[in-house]
């Protein structure tokens, strides 16, 4: 498929031992180096450095802002470049680049795909387990269209919806509000299955001041 007008963003914090093997398989699978935006979300590490050395796209926020903040930061450089889609990767080898071919096997089906972790309930921690399930629950019931996993961060999704909704959120919640509002603006949401990758990085998700931050946007969202 011809990716000319096809970005991948890459939110990324402190993750120098993982993020030019990210930047290479997206390389290798056929993205422009000017297509693939990392966002370096105030890291403390080498990020950057390691980054700006693979001749990508590289946009820096001087402090951490959060996941939210990373993403609507590359989701509006990738438009400003006309892109019409983008890939979105954690910067932490956790995703196959390979399986792109899974999302771009129903390109046209939906406006927003996301990846479903087949093996994620095997070897999720319990806290994260109920957080995970009560996430999904709730976004359900919000948006209208079963989710399955819709905190994974391998995702595909059109541009379009962004240019239709006013995301408010700026951290790990940033990416159920962008599906309660694609949702409820008629945007077609999809699921593909996808293998994580498990290695030793450490999760920043803390799973109760998350949870708190997830409640609080899904409250506002009864109100309206």
């Amino acid at each position: 498929m011809d990716l000319r007008d096809i970005g991948a963003v890459v939110p990324a914090y402190n993750a120098e031992d993982t993020i030019a093997s990210v930047i290479k398989g997206l390389v290798d699978y056929g993205f422009r180096r000017e297509n693939v935006i990392v966002v370096n979300d105030g890291s403390t590490d080498r990020t950057a450095e390691f980054s700006k050395k693979q001749g990508i796209t590289l946009l820096n926020h001087d402090k951490n802002l959060g996941k939210g903040t990373a993403l609507k930061t590359g989701f509006e450089h990738a438009s400003k470049r006309n892109l019409k889609k983008v890939f979105v990767l954690d910067a932490d080898s956790q995703h196959d680049v390979s399986e792109i071919d899974a999302f771009l096997k129903v390109n046209g089906c939906y406006d927003m795909t996301i990846g479903e972790r087949t093996e994620i309930y095997k070897k999720m921690p319990l806290d994260r387990l109920l957080t995970n399930r009560t996430v999904n629950l709730v976004v359900s019931l919000l948006s209208g269209v079963r989710t399955t996993d819709v905190q994974c961060g391998f995702r595909y999704v059109d541009l379009k919806i962004l240019a239709n909704i006013n995301l408010r959120t700026n951290r790990y919640e940033t990416e159920a509000e962008m599906v309660v509002k694609a949702a409820r603006k008629k945007f077609r949401i999809g699921f593909v299955p996808v293998r994580t990758i498990y290695g030793n990085e450490k999760s920043h998700i803390n799973p109760l001041i998350d949870t708190v931050r997830f409640i609080s946007m899904a409250v506002r969202f009864l109100w309206r």
